[in-house]
């Protein structure tokens, strides 16, 4: 590895560490998307810069970078309905007491999503429609989770 391509790996390993801090040390649910989504993308770089410095065909996924949020905002059902998706608000589901961010879901336009609403607890509707399909909530933001 020359010189240009450590400091490039450095650039990139400093700057995947500094979205983690910002994810968990923000409270705002728009800020911490705009994180996650830098996040995935200098993993995506870093690996990049890997495979064509060491020609390695196997790295990791951005997708399976699992970020730990230590103080995730804690949500009352009274609290996550003033999730709903209505007025300009962020439209926000729990499910298994998990909260997640559906407001850029086109399926979620306008705070529903085949007749569900946001603003609540839907882990009995998610389970019964997708059974052990835990995907499709993986590209959620995860904005809290549900006391």
């Amino acid at each position: 590895m020359n010189n240009g391509e450590y400091l490039q790996m450095m650039n990139t390993c400093n700057n995947i560490e500094y979205c983690k801090r910002m994810i968990a040390l923000s409270s705002d649910p728009r800020q911490i998307t705009l994180y996650e989504n830098l996040l995935m993308k200098e993993i995506d770089r870093y690996n990049q810069l890997y495979r064509r410095i060491t020609g390695a065909q196997n790295h990791v996924r951005s997708n399976e970078i699992e970020v730990e949020l230590p103080d995730q905002k804690k949500f009352t059902l009274e609290e996550l309905s003033q999730y709903d998706g209505s007025g300009g608000r962020p439209a926000y589901v729990a499910v298994n007491n998990v909260v997640y961010d559906v407001s850029l879901e086109a399926t979620w336009g306008g705070g529903t999503h085949f007749s569900l609403y946001a603003g609540k607890d839907l882990t009995d509707l998610f389970n019964a429609c997708h059974r052990g399909m835990t995907d499709v909530l993986r590209n959620l933001p995860q904005v809290g989770v549900l006391v």
